[in-house]
């Protein structure tokens, strides 16, 4: 089985930065990089967070989503960690088809909830496994979850989509603005990255470097965090093997 690779990694590292301590926060299903994420966070620089990973042994909620639904509504989740078969440059995810929705090329499972959650948590982190033009789109085909509603108020969405992380980087979003090109991962280039991304986005003349992990917060991503992985995500939790 193939080792994850450096920009996985990274990418971790760089979705579990987004976490506070003190925050709430969340991923759903199909969600290994958040989850690794979330339990780093915890072992790290987020010892008081309170993290919920839909699939653990340690999920909370009975009825499976009620439960978390009803927090995320009362405004308790400080972050959720949201992908999309497509993502553009303003945000918006499409979870419902590829092609017109009526008659699509392909149809996907559905919003599962994301709609709500994108206007309900303080912070929404969106995540792409894999950056690529045909994902990373100038617009996607339906809107699942909008990005940036400014006809809304801070009262009526309290939820914002703070950025994008890819395994070749890190994007801001601060609407009306398009993307920012916040970082890059170590070995990735910015011309790469605009290669593989189909929406515009802007880019600092002095682009920074993603901070790689360190040794030991390496160390704890491939023992105890790899441990609870094993529960929710074995087959990817056998990925993580030390180089």
């Amino acid at each position: 089985m193939d080792r994850i690779t450096p920009g996985e990694e990274t990418m971790i590292g760089a979705l579990a930065r987004q976490v506070k301590d003190g925050d709430w926060a969340a991923c759903g299903t199909l969600s290994p990089l958040p989850a690794a994420a979330l339990w780093l966070a915890q072992c790290t620089h987020a010892p008081r967070a309170q993290v919920f990973v839909a699939g653990s042994p340690d999920w909370p909620f009975e009825g499976e989503w009620q439960g978390f639904f009803d927090l995320a509504q009362a405004g308790r989740l400080n972050v959720f960690f949201l992908s999309g078969a497509q993502i553009d440059g303003q945000g918006n995810i499409n979870l419902m088809a590829i092609g017109p929705y009526g008659q699509p090329k392909v149809r996907l499972p559905g919003g599962a909830g994301s709609a709500i959650l994108a206007y309900v948590v303080e912070r929404v982190v969106l995540f792409k496994t894999e950056h690529a033009a045909r994902g990373l789109v100038a617009a996607v085909d339906t809107v699942t979850a909008p990005g940036y509603t400014p006809e809304l108020s801070p009262w009526q969405r309290p939820g914002r989509i703070t950025c994008l992380v890819t395994p070749k980087c890190v994007f801001t979003l601060a609407p009306p603005h398009p993307m920012r090109l916040a970082s890059r991962h170590p070995g990735v280039s910015l011309e790469e990255v605009r290669a593989a991304t189909g929406f515009a986005f802007e880019a600092p003349a002095d682009l920074p470097e993603t901070p790689a992990l360190d040794g030991q917060t390496r160390s704890l991503l491939y023992g105890p965090v790899k441990e609870k992985l094993a529960q929710a995500y074995p087959l990817f939790a056998a990925r993580l093997q030390i180089t």
